[in-house]
């Protein structure tokens, strides 16, 4: 199963788990996991203990994903039976959770759509689009997708480490591929994506283990 469809199912499990949990949305309304999903728990849910457990869930996500991707890929590891305590995960679904989670493991863990698209649109900031061509520095927009994805592809977890340790060294070769020559607009490229390692990693393991346990 590709990513998009895991993405699609994992949107199901919210919608099913939204009509039985005490966590209901402000409006009353159901969410799409496809948008942002830290902006998603921080302003669907209207409950104070959702946000605490959240809280906790962030910051153990934030020191052990290393060793939560890990566990999760064996399926065993006091690392991540420790996380879902701290979602508040019933024990008796330990190992059916794991065993979604690891199901997930690639939608989860290795999410090129989610790094590529976020490339994607800061190039979109830095160069506005010709009216007359419809291109944004001499590409089109699909050309620039093409482009992104095929570098993130065979640099992804190059490049996730090089957003953990605040580097950005890493996107000069794709600078240099979408033609951007100017000094001014490459430094805005090539540090765009720094300091954002938990809104493009850890946050989907966030939210993966959250809906499991509201």
């Amino acid at each position: 199963m590709n990513g998009n469809r895991r993405l699609l199912k994992l949107s199901a499990v919210v919608v099913t788990t939204l009509t039985i949990t005490s966590c209901s949305t402000k409006d009353g309304s159901y969410f799409n996991i496809l948008q942002l999903p830290g902006a998603i728990l921080d302003s669907v849910f209207d409950n104070n203990s959702c946000h605490i457990k959240k809280e906790k869930v962030e910051a153990y996500t934030k020191q052990h994903y290393n060793l939560l991707r890990d566990e999760i890929k064996a399926k065993k590891g006091k690392h991540i039976e420790e996380l879902m305590k701290l979602a508040e995960i019933k024990e008796s679904e330990y190992s059916k959770m794991l065993t979604q989670l690891n199901k997930d493991y690639k939608t989860i863990f290795h999410n090129r759509q989610r790094v590529t698209e976020k490339l994607v649109q800061n190039m979109s900031r830095i160069y506005e689009v010709k009216e007359k061509t419809k291109k944004i520095n001499g590409f089109s927009y699909s050309q620039i997708s093409e482009i992104t994805q095929k570098y993130v592809d065979t640099n992804f977890e190059k490049i996730r480490l090089a957003i953990k340790s605040s580097k950005s060294e890493i996107f000069v070769p794709l600078a240099e591929q979408l033609n951007i020559k100017d000094t001014t607009k490459q430094k805005s490229f090539i540090n765009s994506l720094r300091e954002k390692h938990f809104e493009l990693y850890d946050d989907l393991l966030v939210v993966a283990v959250m809906m499991e346990g509201m």
